[in-house]
């Protein structure tokens, strides 16, 4: 193992990315979890995750990016089955019913330990350096640059536009090591990353400026959907301000063959080939799991499944659909189509072989200036 990875699991159209720190402890972001839509988390997590002592496996930290069903499926059957030290959680009320699986979420936030729930907020300080709470490992940065603060989810507004509040107020999290940095986006969309780069541009030399939210690896939002740069359809004017301010060497789109909302969006993902070649843009649903790899030392690597995670974590054949996943995956579990793939990565990434298998929060800021 590479003292910091990054995981994005194959789980079909949802999000699920588990993270190794250095110190051994594993953080989990967002849940996704349907039989037969890639692979079962649970048999990963039970591969690598630490004993705590009681019998069960501890996961130290479960982030939730926002509570729709493709980030939180699954999420009372994990904090059931596993030793959650902290939770993080989006800073929205909670009163408005926004996905299928809401009551599990709202149920595993309710039971957490209140002192035990973190609700991150953007800042142009990194977190653990405001709170040694999110002190996660020697080594480590983290950064938050969205939501703002307390969101509330008006009973009033229409299904479409409390989704659309949702991802406007998505948490948006960037986590560095050793010169190597992902930025996990959730389904933040234009407006919010209008409102993040605005917040940090045009600041003198002694502030925080727009660098912090360079990245060497960026895990595409919303499953590769325009909503990323687009407010309409995909004849919408296009904004790719974020994209060209992140600079990404590789981009990560977590995504389902044959989901009903055909993602990834192909003016999407045009944009992102253009920005970093189309050899270093991955899709989980024709690689399979994408795993970016970074030791001191040694520039960072981005692998494709060489065949372990869709073969050792794979789908029994007794298990059913919980109903849960709302969109369609055909591809089961055959893990993806390539495989083998290692990229290095210092400055552009260089591809090398392709082998033939494959409650609520508080509206209080960490820092005394407008949230971005």
């Amino acid at each position: 193992m590479a003292e910091f990875e990054v995981i994005f699991a194959d789980v079909g159209q949802g999000d699920c990315t588990l993270i190794r720190l250095p110190d051994g402890e594993y953080m989990l972001v967002d849940v996704y979890r349907c039989p037969e839509h890639g692979i079962d988390i649970f048999k990963l997590l039970d591969d690598v995750l630490p004993d705590n002592g009681d019998g069960r496996k501890r996961l130290k930290y479960l982030v939730v990016t926002h509570a729709h069903d493709d980030h939180i499926t699954g999420i009372g059957d994990l904090y059931d089955r596993y030793a959650v030290e902290w939770l993080w959680v989006p800073q929205y009320e909670d009163r408005k019913q926004v996905a299928k699986h809401f009551g599990e979420y709202q149920r595993v936030v309710d039971e957490h330990p209140d002192d035990k729930i973190k609700r991150p907020q953007g800042s142009r300080t990194p977190l653990n350096e405001k709170d040694p709470d999110y002190d996660i490992g020697e080594g480590i940065t983290l950064r938050c640059f969205s939501p703002p603060g307390y969101i509330e989810i008006e009973d009033t507004l229409t299904e479409d536009e409390a989704k659309q509040l949702v991802h406007e107020n998505c948490l948006v999290i960037k986590i560095a090591y050793e010169g190597a940095s992902v930025i996990l986006t959730g389904d933040s969309n234009l407006a919010c990353w209008d409102r993040i780069v605005g917040y940090y541009r045009g600041r003198t030399e002694e502030e925080t400026g727009t660098e912090v939210l360079k990245a060497k690896a960026l895990h595409a939002s919303h499953h590769g959907s325009r909503t990323f740069f687009k407010n309409g359809g995909k004849d919408s004017e296009a904004s790719l301000d974020a994209l060209e301010t992140i600079a990404p060497d590789a981009v990560v789109v977590s995504v389902g063959e044959n989901n009903r909302h055909d993602h990834p969006h192909e003016d999407m993902m045009e944009a992102y080939r253009a920005q970093v070649g189309d050899e270093n843009v991955f899709e989980t649903r024709k690689t399979g799991t994408v795993i970016m790899e970074v030791d001191a030392g040694i520039p960072y690597r981005i692998v494709l499944d060489p065949g372990r995670y869709a073969e050792d974590y794979a789908w029994d054949e007794d298990d059913e659909d919980d109903g849960g996943g709302n969109d369609r995956d055909d591809r089961g579990r055959g893990g993806g189509l390539l495989a083998g793939l290692a990229i290095a990565g210092a400055g552009a990434l260089a591809a090398a072989e392709i082998a033939k298998r494959r409650r609520r929060g508080s509206p209080t800021r960490l820092d005394d200036e407008p949230a971005a």
